[in-house]
Formats: structure tokens, C-alpha cells, sequence
């Protein structure tokens, strides 16, 4: 277990007696207006969000997967971005709206995008403007849990392809192809991806990500130690090394890690 020091930026506060805005970068739909007002959402444009005298304390920027507007929604004003999809924000899970009440970021992508754009740079450059780790060897063993874990969902939860297949030259080509078949597959690829940071107190910071594949049993994972040779399945344990504790949720769908001194 390492020991950290993470403190929140001033961007991430805690807004729990406040609604979560989404500001959407596109036409909003009846559906789209419909999803919005069961989950009780705020809805608002980036022409009106920032006019007032207050800005909203939870503000979500929503829209396509573009790089440069989810690093817009990782960054202040906003608490966090959410991918619109041709089903607006169906599938968005109801944790990161509890997330950006608790003061933490959010980010929420189809799997295509999550695959497609640099998803753990993003939320690595969020991560270290509006979570004060105490050096910089700390963030980068937190970087490479968050790496782990992005991965899995992405490859192993929702497009479902078993890492083993690249432990020969012939299994790596064959792991390839199933990852394009599957990229192009309407289904899987809108699964989505979703990252939630959340501070907890002083020198504490929990990163649940979560998939919507088939999950898997994180215990009997961690019981299982991998050849000295092999080219897969050391993840799980590092992040077991690094993180004060590693859990799963959901049936295995959501990975939640707590990084404390």
C-alpha cells in the first residue's frame, strides 16, 4: 500500500444542495429534454452557462466525443464531460451524478470514443489540475492504476476480447482483428465508459471506473498469479499494491479504487 496526499483543486467542490447543470455543445432534442428532467437535471447551452452572476457548482459539459471538448469539460468551470450519443444520455450511470454533487469529475464515453481519443491522458491532465497529489512519483502510480483500469474496461469489459490472445505473434494478430470487428460493432461500441474521481476528506481519493460488458470476480482474479513470462494479468495485482483498497461493484463492472495516506 502507498501512502499520498491529495488535495481537491478549487474546481471540485462539494454541490449537494444544488442540481447538476448539463450544458449541451448541441441541439437538444424532446428525448434528449426528457432524460434530462427524470434524472433531474438542469439544462442549459454554452451561450447562457456563464452569464450570470453564479456559475453552477455541477456543471456537466455535454457533447460529441471530440478530444478538445471533453478536455474542455474536465476543465474549470465544469465538474465534467458526458458524450452524447444518438440515445442522448441514456446509459449514464446514476454515480456520476452523485460524483459531481460530492464535489468530484466525471467522465462519461461510448466505448469508440473511449478507444479513440487519448482517455487516460485526459483524465491524467484533469486529475492533476484539481487533485494536488504530493509528488509527482505519487501521480504517476496513480496513472498507471487509472491506465490499468481503463483498459480492462474498454478490452476485457465491453468489447469483451480475452488479453491472453496476445501472448504469441499469431494470438496478437487474431486479438487485433476481434478488436476492429468488435470497434465496428454497433452495440459494443456504444457501451459506455465511465470514470468518476472523487475526494474524500484530506489525503484521499477514490477512482471508480466502470464498463457495461459481463463483469468478472475480482477475488478469485486476485488469488490468481500470473506465469513469470506472462504477457497479461499483472494489472489487477499492482493496483491491489498501489491503492490503501481495490473493490468491485456491480457484479465486477465497476472497479473502484481508494488512494489515502
Amino acid at each position: 500500500m502507498t501512502s499520498f496526499d491529495i488535495r481537491p483543486g478549487p474546481a471540485c467542490r462539494p454541490a449537494s444542495r444544488r442540481s447538476p447543470v448539463l450544458v449541451v455543445n448541441a441541439p437538444v432534442s424532446d428525448e434528449l429534454a426528457r432524460q434530462c428532467d427524470v434524472l433531474g437535471l438542469t439544462l442549459t447551452n454554452p451561450s447562457v452557462f456563464g452569464q450570470g452572476k453564479r456559475s453552477p457548482t455541477a456543471a456537466l459539459l455535454a457533447g460529441q466525443g471530440d478530444g478538445d471538448l471533453i478536455r474542455t469539460g474536465l476543465s474549470e468551470p465544469f465538474c465534467g464531460f458526458v458524450e452524447l450519443g444518438d440515445e442522448g444520455i441514456q446509459g449514464v450511470g446514476l454515480r456520476c451524478l452523485d460524483t459531481v454533487r460530492s464535489g468530484g469529475l466525471v467522465l462519461s464515453l461510448s466505448t469508440a470514443t473511449a478507444y479513440g481519443v487519448d482517455t487516460m491522458g485526459l483524465v491524467s491532465e484533469a486529475m492533476r489540475q484539481n487533485f494536488h497529489v504530493r509528488s509527482e512519483l505519487d501521480t504517476q502510480l496513480i496513472e498507471i492504476c487509472l491506465a490499468e483500469a481503463i483498459s480492462n474496461a474498454v478490452i476485457h469489459g465491453n468489447l469483451q476480447i480475452d488479453g491472453r490472445l496476445r501472448a504469441t505473434a499469431e494470438g496478437f494478430e487474431s486479438f487485433r482483428q476481434t478488436m476492429q470487428q468488435r470497434l465496428a460493432d454497433p452495440v459494443m461500441s456504444r457501451r459506455r465508459v465511465e470514470i468518476c474521481l472523487v475526494p474524500l476528506g484530506t489525503g484521499m481519493l477514490t477512482i471508480a471506473v466502470s464498463d457495461q460488458g459481463g463483469g468478472f470476480d475480482l477475488a478469485k482474479k486476485l488469488t490468481q498469479s500470473p506465469a513469470a513470462n506472462a504477457k497479461s494479468g499483472r494489472g489487477l495485482n499492482l493496483i491491489r499494491k498501489a491503492a490503501r483498497s481495490v473493490v468491485a461493484e456491480d457484479c465486477g463492472r465497476t472497479l473502484v479504487m481508494t488512494f489515502a495516506h
